[in-house]
């Protein structure tokens, strides 16, 4: 039967066979490739490079050059790419190895040879330079002997005939022409000078980087069966450890309060020593440098204890009590056992990618189609989210450039989320006269927020930053928006009395009026988060209890099963618009602690 007859999942073992059994002549090759998609990890990336060849019938070992030092070794791939529907006889995959290969010497490369040979002429162009100055320091020596003969109305082999002043005013002329020249010359061979002095410096530092750097070759041999000639595309995909990205936000709020968005983007570098230019790229939170699966439990023993050994003077071991003459002896500790590598990742895959812009990143390919309104809006459009659950990926829906150079970050949009929002107001007036607008928000997209630092603005003015915490969709979280200078509020205490309490004036009694005055100039009703404190007792001898509140504690479930028991106290009022001047709205309370006269308590603040 003939090899392009047989199923493709038999090609593997039936090449190889045939190769020893026939002694087939394994055919090479070497491409580049280039890098077409990449998927960043927070610590690390997978690079695919795409090859296309036209390979003849036969066993192909298709070599690919130029992988970047940081590569991982352990963790290159191969794919060979099939057709929508697979054929029998399709190029199949037999394997893929990695190799190194020492580089020629700098000095005896061709760029090495050719960059050491133009420091050469640059050197030898200084020399010229360096004589052509000394030529013109003689010129200015022999006019100024001129000129000073012509001065002094020398002899006529010398100067000027006695007397004769209209020869002595031209030649006169002619020195100060000939000082002018030479001075234009000067000029001009100190640029000539300076210029090959940075050719010079420019060429020598070149030499000194290229001539450090790592000249080895590195590539993967992938080895093809290829039943039938024709175009073979290859997917190479490879792990790099210099790179990663991390989410950066900006939260914009309306001016009026009326919405509020959430720009979600990524920062991206890398430095693994190729550059990513117009590569299509998909964000991951995965970290595939940590293990899948944690570690074991390991068991603990426990024993009687045993004395330890003593020897008699004639070396008998004595105090043991048994034939093992001794404490027994503990068994070296295992440790943790190893979690395990995590298998090889993925990559970006093949043929999932988003919509492209024709021609590069802008489309810049000159085809009318880049134009098209559809394509540029599919362009700016929102990262595909391709993953939800323990890690999702972003699949970016355009391609750009990264260079190679960590200092150098690459900043790019994910998505653009609008949650839903209520603005509440809140005031701390026991440590901060301010009062603060927070907004009270809920992710009701399906992207996932990770941890990362966001700017904060309110109508175009920037706030300044926060700190954005993990948020799964569907999940709360606050942002605040700076103190608001149209809102106010004060604290006092009323009165502070001590005195009796209890049927026989046994007892001791403090009791605190407080009041806080919550002075409202947006021009609208605002809701207000008022948050204050009471002294909470931890000895059953002392009492601390609040009365008299004008206003009902909070029942929101998030504080009476938190910080209500820590003694937080906590108002969800609703401030009228009115509520300005002598108008504002006042909260008040009191607070009693009540102890034994012969109890001495902690301090207790005000």
């Amino acid at each position: 039967m003939p090899i392009a007859k047989l199923p493709t999942a038999a090609l593997t073992l039936i090449a190889a066979t045939f190769a020893q059994a026939q002694d087939i002549a394994v055919q090479r090759a070497s491409e580049r490739g280039s890098v077409d998609r990449v998927t960043v990890y927070p610590s690390g990336a997978a690079v695919t490079r795409t090859v296309h060849r036209d390979l003849a019938q036969g066993l192909w070992e298709l070599r690919v050059t130029g992988l970047p030092p940081d590569v991982d070794p352990s963790r290159i791939q191969a794919k060979v790419r099939e057709a929508d529907v697979p054929t029998e006889g399709a190029p199949a995959l037999l394997g893929v190895e990695y190799e190194e290969t020492p580089g020629v010497a700098f000095a005896g490369s061709g760029e090495g040879i050719e960059l050491a040979t133009k420091l050469a002429d640059a050197r030898t162009r200084l020399g010229h330079a360096a004589q052509d100055a000394k030529q013109l320091e003689h010129r200015i020596e022999r006019v100024e002997q001129v000129a000073v003969r012509i001065a002094a109305n020398a002899t006529a082999e010398g100067g000027t005939a006695k007397g004769d002043a209209a020869k002595a005013l031209a030649q006169l002329a002619w020195a100060n022409d000939q000082r002018m020249a030479i001075l234009a010359d000067q000029r001009a061979l100190a640029e000539r000078t300076e210029a090959l002095k940075l050719e010079i410096a420019a060429l020598e530092s070149t030499i000194a980087q290229r001539g450090q750097a790592d000249r080895t070759e590195r590539a993967a041999l992938v080895r093809i069966a290829v039943p039938r000639g024709g175009p073979v595309d290859l997917d190479v995909t490879y792990m790099v450890g210099e790179a990663g990205w991390a989410p950066a936000y900006a939260v914009r709020a309306a001016g009026d309060r009326s919405g509020l968005s959430i720009e979600y983007d990524a920062l991206v570098q890398q430095r693994s020593g190729e550059p990513w230019d117009n590569v299509r790229v998909s964000l991951s939170t995965a970290d595939p440098e940590n293990a899948s699966r944690p570690g074991e439990v390991e068991p603990v023993w426990v024993d009687v204890a045993q004395p330890p050994e003593t020897r008699g003077m004639y070396g008998g071991v004595g105090g043991g009590g048994g034939g093992e003459g001794g404490a027994r002896r503990k068994s070296k500790d295992r440790g943790r056992s190893d979690p395990g590598r995590p298998g090889k990742p993925s990559g970006p895959g093949g043929g999932t990618g988003g919509p492209d812009v024709p021609g590069g990143a802008f489309g810049n390919s000159g085809d009318d189609t880049d134009r098209d309104g559809e394509a540029i809006e599919r362009f700016a459009s929102d990262a595909s989210l391709l993953e939800a659950g323990i890690a999702a990926t972003f699949e970016l829906p355009r391609r750009i450039n990264v260079p190679s150079d960590a200092a150098r970050v690459q900043r790019t949009r994910i998505a653009t989320i609008e949650p839903s929002v209520r603005f509440v107001h809140v005031a701390q007036p026991l440590v901060d006269q301010g009062v603060y607008l927070r907004g009270d928000l809920v992710n009701t997209g399906a992207y996932q927020l990770l941890p990362g630092t966001a700017q904060v603005y309110m109508g175009g003015d920037l706030i300044g930053d926060t700190a954005m915490p993990a948020v799964a969709p569907k999940s709360a979280f606050k942002v605040f928006f700076g103190p608001d200078r149209a809102v106010r509020s004060t604290r006092e205490v009323l009165s502070k009395v001590s005195g009796t309490a209890g049927l026989f004036g046994g007892s001791t009694a403090v009791t605190w009026k407080y009041r806080v005055t919550v002075d409202n100039g947006t021009g609208r009703d605002l809701a207000l988060e008022l948050v204050d404190r009471r002294p909470m007792s931890r000895n059953a001898k002392i009492e601390v209890k609040v009365a008299d509140l004008s206003a009902p504690l909070s029942t929101a479930a998030d504080y009476a099963d938190g910080p209500q028991k820590s003694g937080i106290l906590r108002w969800d009022l609703t401030v009228p618009a009115a509520a300005r001047g002598n108008a504002a709205l006042p909260v008040t309370w009191t607070v009693q602690a009540t102890h034994a006269k012969d109890v001495q308590t902690t301090p207790l603040p005000d």
